[in-house]
């Protein structure tokens, strides 16, 4: 079960450039919308068919009446345990024990049909594998990110500019007829670009929340995956991008070479879990990208550098918070385009943050949220030499 919401794009100014940038920038975003929905089907038929393989892997390996029996207890005790919460005499029970004394009631059930709860947890760690492949990204351009304080040394060897702090406004003399120079380009920016490809079996919800502020330079996502109503082989993955975006004038053939500074206000993964019969598990994994592309058909897909990447395998009732990035300091990416784009040519290039999680449970209650913030200080630009 899953809805697909396209790119939103809005560049102001678009209508100043010339009817061969604006046919290319349309081109761009069509093909981009086509391989995302390509995209999104695939990795839905992917993680379709590894759940129905659980399926069948618990039908063989426990025998088909013993596997309906199980589901059946199962659907009832949750029921009951329901019923249990009810008021007003519910208003008084207390959940950790009438919770324990179902699971106590859930391997007893085990027991009696000889059913060896190793077994179930196997065929679960092999479905959870499976499912992460099934909801990773294509092979992409994906190179890993840099924090600012530990590789100081290689963002100044990077370019000119770096000589000195870019918010001092200090820029060092360049060569205007060198046609492989740096570009610069700070806040405030103008044109945004946004867009969200869920994948969820029907016990999740996923969602998602833009933050935006193009002038500000200020992008950021908020992704959650929510199944409150744990069921055997459910799957979700949220995945989200926000940008900026701006016009450049390519000055000599060739791959776009990018800089991005950006410094994070907030980088959070939170999961909390609740493990239902005592046998069960889980596994959520949360990655969060700085992105840059050009829209140009010669450009046939975004570029990403991993920023924060977080994987939580539950065997239990857990709950986790964890910020990998330190918040108000700067990271850095180094990205060249997926193709090159000819001379002359007016482009729009965007540059922001995607972030992919993705959780594979069984009958474990999942709660994910992450959350990232980004400030674009600044996107240099320049055809590779």
């Amino acid at each position: 079960m899953s809805k697909f919401s396209s790119m939103n794009p809005h560049f102001p100014g678009l209508d100043l450039l010339p009817d061969k940038a604006r046919t290319s920038v349309d081109a761009a975003l069509k093909a981009r919308d086509k391989r995302r929905l390509d995209e999104q089907a695939s990795r839905e038929s992917k993680a379709s068919k590894v759940a129905e393989d659980c399926q069948r892997q618990l039908e063989k390996s426990l025998g088909r009446e013993n596997y309906k029996s199980l589901r059946k207890f199962m659907h009832a005790e949750s029921l009951g345990l329901r019923d249990l919460l009810q008021p007003p005499s519910g208003l008084k029970t207390n959940f950790a024990t009438a919770n324990a004394a179902r699971k106590r009631k859930a391997n007893a059930f085990l027991r009696k049909l000889q059913i060896d709860g190793d077994r179930l947890a196997k065929i679960g760690k092999h479905y959870r594998e499976a499912i992460a492949n099934a909801l990773a990204l294509p092979k992409e351009k994906i190179v890993d990110g840099y924090g600012m304080a530990g590789n100081l040394k290689k963002w100044e060897s990077l370019s000119p500019h770096h000589k000195r702090a870019l918010p001092w406004g200090v820029l060092i003399d360049i060569d205007l007829a060198d046609p492989h120079r740096w570009f610069l380009f700070r806040p405030p920016f103008f044109g945004f670009n946004f867009g969200f490809l869920p994948v969820n079996s029907s016990n999740f919800v996923v969602e998602r929340e833009h933050i935006l502020h193009p002038a500000a330079g200020l992008v950021g996502v908020v992704g959650t995956m929510d199944n409150g109503d744990a069921d055997n082989a459910d799957y979700a993955s949220v995945d989200a991008f926000t940008e900026i975006a701006f016009g450049f004038e390519v000055p000599v053939a060739g791959v776009v070479e990018v800089l991005i500074d950006a410094q994070s206000t907030i980088c959070s993964h939170d999961i909390h879990t609740e493990e239902e019969w005592g046998w069960s598990e889980s596994s959520t994994g949360q990655t969060n990208y700085l992105k840059f592309d050009v829209l140009h058909p010669n450009v046939p897909e975004p570029s990403y550098a991993t920023m924060s990447s977080f994987t939580h395998a539950a065997e239990g009732d857990s709950t986790v918070h964890r910020e990998n990035l330190t918040r108000g300091q700067h990271y850095f990416a180094h990205l060249f385009s997926s193709g090159p784009v000819p001379r002359g040519e007016h482009v729009v290039i965007t540059a922001g943050t995607r972030s992919l999680d993705v959780s594979g449970t069984d009958d474990v209650e999942i709660h994910s949220r992450s959350h990232f913030e980004w400030f674009i200080n600044s996107v240099e630009v320049r055809i590779a030499p």
